[in-house]
């Protein structure tokens, strides 16, 4: 019986170990009317759009509210830690600043999944993952407000396939990887996704000339 458990586990662990474990980008293009001629003084982030995504979630009526408040929020800390860090300074706003030389990076929640907590935790390797899709607008200030976005892009993914309890076999790494295990989700999410629009900025900006290329950040873009 033991052999045979240990051959089943293997098995869930082969077929899950392909599971989404990043995000990646798609879908990105370029509005060359309203290309920007220099590099932004500062990058202005406007909170998600959670409406009309798509929300798999166990939560409902004022709890669901505030889930979709605290993504917001979660996705607006991540832009605004990475930006200044990348690209220019950068400032979460709830409207549109006045005309200047900044762009303006909006967005909506496309679909969130929340997955299994305890299936990551347990199993791993992909089991039980979060997903999360988002598309990003990203708004030259300085041509005005009433224009179309020089780049629009995708993000999708989702939880790594990292291994849970039963995908170790070491007692201390099966303790710690439990730990992380109900730790990760979709905060994790939000952290790889503002990674990647942090990136595919990086990557405009390199291929305007405004930074080098040891400055330069690669997106990871969806085969």
């Amino acid at each position: 019986m033991k052999l045979i458990s240990k051959l089943i586990l293997a098995g869930v662990a082969t077929l899950l170990i392909s599971a989404c474990a990043s995000v990646s980008v798609k879908n990105v293009n370029k509005e060359v009317s309203v290309t920007p001629l220099v590099k932004p003084d500062v990058i202005y982030i406007l909170p998600f759009q959670t409406a009309p995504g798509e929300f798999n979630v166990d939560r409902t009526g004022a709890e669901l509210a505030d889930f979709k408040q605290n993504l917001q929020l979660m996705l607006s800390t991540a832009l605004v830690t990475e930006f200044p860090l990348h690209l220019a300074p950068s400032r979460i706003v709830s409207g549109l600043p006045p005309r200047s030389n900044a762009w303006v990076v909006s967005g909506q929640f496309i679909r969130v999944n929340q997955g299994s907590r305890l299936l990551r935790t347990t199993i791993g390797f992909g089991a039980g993952g979060t997903k999360m899709e988002t598309r990003v607008f990203v708004y030259n200030l300085a041509a005005g407000s009433h224009v179309p976005p020089f780049l629009t892009f995708e993000t999708t993914g989702g939880s790594g396939a990292e291994p849970g309890m039963l995908g170790s076999m070491d007692p201390v790494s099966l303790a710690l990887s439990g730990v992380a295990g109900a730790a990760k989700g979709l905060s994790d999410d939000t952290k790889r996704t503002a990674r990647m629009i942090t990136a595919t900025l990086s990557d405009y900006m390199y291929k305007q000339g405004w930074i080098s290329k040891e400055q330069k950040l690669t997106p990871k873009m969806q085969e």
